[in-house]
């Protein structure tokens, strides 16, 4: 089937073999024989773990989030402070400086070419699993679950490269009609991604404890996180702040970790400011952020690849007594700030963004095992502090004290209202919280983005550099989809502007 290929034939295929099994079958959608599999509850889960957990992943160089092509490190070093000591044929330079093509297949195309199919196989499976005799409520729990995954890689997709592809169940279960299919309308993306997690949200556990056999799966906590997020980049402020105020709701149990350091080690994870994470264990998912980030002339880990930096001119943005410097490699050996030496495994690109505690974790060779994490409450609360200020266009004790809460966890004097000459001022200081706070974690080109300030960060970032033309354009806010994409679209798949 060439018409849909690049869309959903994955999905055709039958992806509900669960993880348990030894043999991967490769046979189309109905010649499944239903009476046979899926049949079980246990059949059902794994349908669920395969056709919708599976994209989600940190395991090595695979899933969405991993740290080598994830979402989170491409778009943080899309941003103003990433920034990658190899070069590659000028893959990292032209990430790095925004000034990437529909060419940029690792890092730029890959999101969309990789996972937008997975949004046709998480379809599949609710139509698979709405038609098997199991308890009505597990049922449900993995239909939700569904819902909420693809509510989750629409909002990615979209916030990436615009309107999405969503195949329907007709021509899913159709492989053979040659059918090309278009993008959506914005708005149509929009109501997808707002009727999936609203709808599943109706249905999953607010969250799950540390301990909970369940922790890891999609929770509701998850959908309206997404759902602030979404909101917020869609500028609409009254129903993120309605979004934020249901998360500070104590039935999701969401507090602030006291500090800051701890949120990423081993020995505290699942803690209770973590929204959702990738669950990694060894011999089941493992990533390796540690050696993309450490030099391999560092005495607390030898083999890094000292890839990954945080740029200088953003790290003298962090105050004097900032806690979660703690967390960054600003000075080893005998490199600092006037010594910063040469090449990758120095300080000579800028400091290195450890985050994770590589110390007091269990790491075997490249592998760490500590829980990814990809949303957690402090994102919430100053979120939900921008929203306040943006909707009311004044800055209110409550946003402030929101901002405070995250703020003074960094060790840092709380603010009153009198520090903020205006609305702007106070936004400008919460980016630069949100800035510092949330550092490869996938937030600064979205906060930069919704902030109208992407293009003037990235051409002051260029010129720091030298990297005078071509000159960043509102173009480069959405990247471009894959030429081929394009070329079997044959018209009807439209590229970004500007590619």
């Amino acid at each position: 089937m060439k018409t849909i290929s690049k869309y959903s034939a994955a999905a055709l295929l039958m992806i509900a073999v669960g993880l348990q099994s030894c043999k991967l079958e490769s046979e189309l959608y109905d010649d499944i024989n239903p009476a046979i599999y899926p049949t079980t509850e246990r059949d059902a889960e794994d349908l669920v773990t395969s056709g919708v957990y599976g994209a989600f992943r940190n395991n090595g160089y695979n899933g969405l989030f991993n740290p080598a092509t994830g979402v989170q490190l491409n778009t943080d070093m899309a941003s103003d402070y990433g920034f990658c000591s190899w070069d590659d044929g000028g893959t990292w330079r032209r990430l790095m400086s925004a000034s990437y093509g529909p060419a940029d297949t690792r890092n730029v195309t890959n999101i969309w070419r990789d996972y937008l199919n997975s949004i046709s196989k998480m379809t599949l499976t609710i139509d698979r699993i709405s038609g098997m005799n199991i308890n009505e409520q597990t049922k449900e729990r993995l239909i939700a679950e569904a819902r909420c995954g693809r509510g989750f890689m629409a909002f990615v997709i979209y916030d990436l490269y615009g309107p999405i592809i969503v195949a329907d169940l007709e021509t899913l279960k159709n492989p053979q009609e040659e059918k090309i299919l278009a993008r959506q309308t914005d708005e149509e993306t929009r109501e997808f991604i707002v009727t999936e997690l609203t709808e599943a949200a109706k249905v999953l556990p607010a969250s799950y404890q540390k301990g909970d056999t369940d922790y890891g799966r999609f929770t509701k906590g998850l959908c309206h996180t997404i759902l602030l997020k979404f909101y917020m980049q869609t500028k609409q402020w009254d129903k993120a702040e309605a979004e934020g105020r249901e998360l500070l709701k104590s039935e999701y149990g969401y507090e602030l970790v006291p500090e800051y350091k701890d949120i990423f080690t081993e020995a505290n994870e699942k803690n209770v400011e973590t929204v959702w994470a990738v669950n990694c264990k060894h011999g089941y998912m493992t990533h390796k952020w540690f050696p993309h980030v450490l030099p391999n002339n560092y005495s607390g880990y030898s083999g890094g690849w000292g890839g990954y930096k945080m740029t200088w001119k953003f790290f003298k943005t962090f105050e004097n007594g900032d806690k979660r410097k703690e967390t960054i490699i600003y000075e080893y050996n005998t490199f600092n700030e006037q010594n910063k030496g040469e090449g990758g495994n120095s300080l000579a690109h800028g400091v290195v963004p450890l985050k994770y505690d590589v110390v007091s974790s269990d790491v075997v060779g490249e592998n760490g095992q500590t829980d990814w994490i990809v949303y957690r409450y402090a994102d919430v609360l100053t979120l939900l502090a921008e929203a306040i200020v943006r909707k009311g266009n004044t800055v209110t004790d409550e946003a402030v004290g929101l901002l405070n809460r995250v703020r003074t966890r960094a060790g840092l004097n709380a603010y009153s209202a009198p520090d903020f000459s205006s609305a702007r001022d106070f936004l400008d200081k919460l980016m630069m919280e949100r800035a510092h706070e949330f550092y490869f974690e996938g937030c600064r080109r979205q906060d930069l983005i919704r902030d109208d300030s992407y293009v003037d960060k990235m051409n002051e970032k260029r010129a720091d550099f030298g990297w005078a033309t071509p000159i960043v354009t509102k173009d480069r806010i959405l990247f471009p989809l894959q030429e081929s994409a394009i070329i079997e679209g044959q018209g009807i798949v439209k590229q970004n502007p500007g590619y």
